[in-house]
C-alpha cells in the first residue's frame, strides 16, 4: 500500500510540475489584449492552485516514504521478543 501511494505521489508531482511549467508559458504567450485583467487573474489563480497541489503532493510523498521507512525498520525487528526479568526491583 505504501509503495502504491509513493508511486502515485511521485507521478502526481511530475505531472503537476510539467503542468505548472507549461501553464506559465501558455499564459505568457497569450497575446489577447481584450480582458487583460481577467487573463492575469486567471493565470495567477491557476498557478497558485497548481503550486498548492504541488506542495501537498510533495508532502504526501515525503510522508509516505518516511512511514514506509519506519514500518520497515520496525518490521525487521519484530521477531525479537522483549521481556522484562521476572523479579525486577522497583
Amino acid at each position: 500500500m505504501n509503495l502504491a501511494s509513493a508511486t502515485v505521489a511521485l507521478v502526481g508531482f511530475i505531472f503537476l510540475s510539467i503542468n505548472l511549467a507549461v501553464n506559465s508559458l501558455s499564459f505568457k504567450s497569450c497575446q489577447s489584449s481584450s480582458l487583460l485583467d481577467l487573463r492575469i487573474y486567471t493565470g495567477a489563480s491557476s498557478n497558485g492552485l497548481v503550486s498548492l497541489m504541488l506542495m501537498l503532493t510533495l508532502r504526501e510523498l515525503c510522508q509516505t516514504i518516511s512511514i514506509s521507512a519506519m514500518c520497515k525498520a520496525n518490521c525487521c525487528h519484530s521477531g525479537e521478543v522483549i521481556s522484562s526479568p521476572p523479579y525486577s526491583v522497583e
